[in-house]
């Protein structure tokens, strides 16, 4: 079965005064139905520029992304805002969730903006809403919850219209221990249960024990991935990444 999400010689540089800086370079990636990956790496790694690409809120200066052989570079800036809006999921680190809407109402209006708002989409609304824990907030604005809630809303409204890919920038990092393993383990069912292909940045490393691969990028490239089951337990036993030595950084 082909991946649902793949890149080619993937590259994002970036010039000024003469100069040029490799922010990505060559990344090559395949990533299937049902497939969670982490991507990890120190600050200024290329991970969240990946993610970027990925979702097509950055263009890519070299190689090639494709989401269910649809590839980004063949189409247009009105057609790759309309294949985001239908086919990807993103959360961001800060949520961008809408002050002036409810819980409930951010998550149903990616439904809105897809013209998938009915009945039944408005009950998996709720329903994912119950799952990340919030069923006691579904009705609030967020300013009235904490900066956790706030993420699991954005969580829920990245999954709601039935994304091909689901793509997560550090999407624990305003919760804490406890919650964000929850969290992170319903979001890999999710991703599980419904075939979606999911990528989360992440520089806690204890949340790769929920993921089925680890890419590790250093200097804006892949520097290993890591597959099999015991050397993913391997890693999550530290915590943060940008504290790893560089002798283990490398190895």
């Amino acid at each position: 079965m082909p991946p649902i999400l793949s890149t080619t010689n993937l590259g994002k540089t970036y010039r000024s005064n003469n100069q040029s800086v490799d922010a990505v370079s060559e990344v090559s990636i395949n990533v299937g139905s049902g497939e969670f990956v982490a991507l990890v790496g120190p600050s200024g790694s290329g991970k969240t520029t990946l993610l970027a690409m990925l979702a097509t809120l950055l263009e890519s200066s070299n190689g090639t992304i494709a989401v269910d052989g649809y590839a980004f570079d063949q189409m247009n800036a009105k057609q790759r805002a309309r294949f985001r809006r239908e086919k990807i999921g993103f959360t961001f680190q800060d949520n961008n969730l809408v002050p002036y809407l409810t819980a409930i109402e951010n998550v149903e209006l990616m439904l809105r903006l897809n013209s998938k708002y009915n009945a039944s989409t408005s009950t998996r609304a709720k329903d994912l809403l119950v799952r990340l824990g919030l069923q006691d907030q579904l009705n609030s604005l967020p300013s009235q919850i904490s900066k956790g809630q706030q993420q699991r809303i954005a969580i829920a409204r990245s999954l709601i219209h039935d994304p091909r890919v689901v793509l997560a920038d550090e999407p624990t990092a305003s919760l804490d221990t406890q919650r964000a393993q929850q969290v992170v383990q319903i979001f890999a069912d999710l991703i599980h249960e419904e075939n979606r292909a999911g990528i989360m940045v992440t520089h806690d490393l204890r949340m790769c024990k929920y993921v089925d691969r680890v890419i590790q990028m250093v200097d804006g490239s892949i520097n290993r991935i890591i597959e099999t089951k015991s050397d993913i337990d391997l890693l999550a036993g530290t915590s943060e990444f940008d504290k790893l030595s560089a002798p283990e950084l490398i190895k």
